[in-house]
């Protein structure tokens, strides 16, 4: 045991499950994991996915709000997962070039539109540039 100065907190993980149905290092392993359903939570309730209260007293309202709530919590990790080679490539730090909010500001720019005016109606597509087409063709890959 290190000395009393050394020691700057303990966590003491208790589990139910037996250990012949998971070992020690796999408790504290799923303990970590954890932090990914933190994250999740606080994504939920950010302005990130700008999902906001809902004030319905109707269950089946609730639990519409809480589905879409978790299918774009799922659909923001998966996009996270697909675009991770972007991510490694840039570094770490405040320096960073790409974090989620970025890419998703970048395709902001990508769209298709249509403007009627006076009577005339035009579609108006954007064309994506180099990085913004790299963004895409990372999330159009398959994943294995």
């Amino acid at each position: 045991m290190p000395p009393k100065s050394a020691l700057t907190a303990a966590i003491v993980i208790v589990s139910d499950v037996p250990a012949e149905q998971m070992a020690k290092d796999e408790v504290v392993a799923s303990y970590k994991k954890l932090s990914f359903v933190e994250q999740a939570f606080r994504n939920l309730k950010t302005v990130q996915l700008e999902m906001r209260p809902i004030y319905h007293k109707k269950d089946e309202r609730i639990r519409c709000h809480v589905f879409i709530c978790l299918l774009a919590y799922y659909l923001q990790w998966h996009a996270r997962q697909r675009l991770k080679p972007l991510f490694a490539q840039d570094g770490e730090g405040k320096h960073r070039q790409w974090t989620f909010d970025n890419v998703i500001e970048r395709l902001k720019g990508v769209r298709s539109e249509r403007v009627k005016a006076e009577g005339v109606e035009i579609e108006i597509h954007t064309q994506a540039d180099e990085q913004q087409q790299r963004i895409l063709n990372l999330m159009a890959e398959k994943e294995p």
